[in-house]
């Protein structure tokens, strides 16, 4: 759970939780600023980032300064500040570094194959979706990936059971979503492109009729001899939904 340490940081009461109770789990998340010594400028251009890029539409509202001073930094304490914050229906809280949303929080600068496969494993593990680096500095196909509705909604499942790995493979995992639906990832972690598979018994599926989709990309693959398989680029995830 983030944790608020500085009340006049939040929009929120003292005490109160800073996630409404409507708001899907896992929260999605945005760390903005330069800790402690950030400044309700840039506070105010990160937030404008995340608005103007679509992030907020996408359910990035909660922003987090990651801060491990005793008392919550004073040039951040900014009325005006706060005001536009509220207009944009976004929320600032203060954490701590040692925060473990905090700490897994993943780069969306950083290149596209390794974003999907971070994000992927966020979403196989049932974690919140914090990311950090500045949104209105991201080209339209990280925005895209951070921003992908099909994976949010995977994320935001209300079933917070996370997956495990398929044979003890860490390359292969499988989660169980919503009433009865399932998910696996493919990872691959070699130096070159490769086709990935499962057999459906090793997931609990019988039968050869079984298709599914890769959110990431839209593919739709079907079963072959009980088996299913998709290539997979260097460094990069499949993330398939069964059905």
């Amino acid at each position: 759970m983030l944790a608020v340490v500085a009340c006049g940081l939040s929009a929120s009461a003292c005490g109160a939780d800073p996630r409404p109770a409507e708001e899907p789990t896992p929260v999605l998340g945005w760390v903005v600023g330069d800790g402690c010594a950030t400044p309700p400028d840039r506070v105010r251009a990160d937030g404008d980032g995340i608005v103007a890029r679509g992030l907020a539409d996408a359910g990035y509202r909660s922003l987090y300064v990651v801060c491990d001073a005793a008392q919550a930094p004073a040039a951040l304490d900014d009325s005006a500040l706060h005001a536009r914050l509220d207009e944009q229906g976004l929320r600032l809280s203060v954490i701590p570094s040692n925060d473990a949303d905090v700490s897994a929080a993943m780069r969306a600068d950083i290149p596209l194959p390794a974003l999907r496969t971070a994000i992927t494993r966020h979403v196989m593990a049932a974690q919140p979706l914090v990311f950090s680096g500045e949104a209105a500095l991201l080209d339209d196909a990280h925005i895209a990936t951070v921003a992908n509705r099909d994976v949010l909604a995977i994320g935001r499942d209300s079933r917070r059971t996370a997956g495990a790995p398929i044979n003890g493979d860490d390359e292969r995992f499988s989660r169980a979503i919503g009433s009865q639906g399932l998910i696996v990832s493919l990872t691959n972690g070699e130096s070159a492109a490769r086709d990935m598979s499962f057999d459906l018994d090793e997931v609990n599926l019988a039968g050869d009729v079984v298709a599914a989709t890769d959110v990431w990309t839209g593919r739709r693959v079907h079963a072959s001899g009980g088996t299913i398989t998709v290539p997979v680029a260097s460094t990069d995830s499949a993330l398939l939904r069964i059905g």
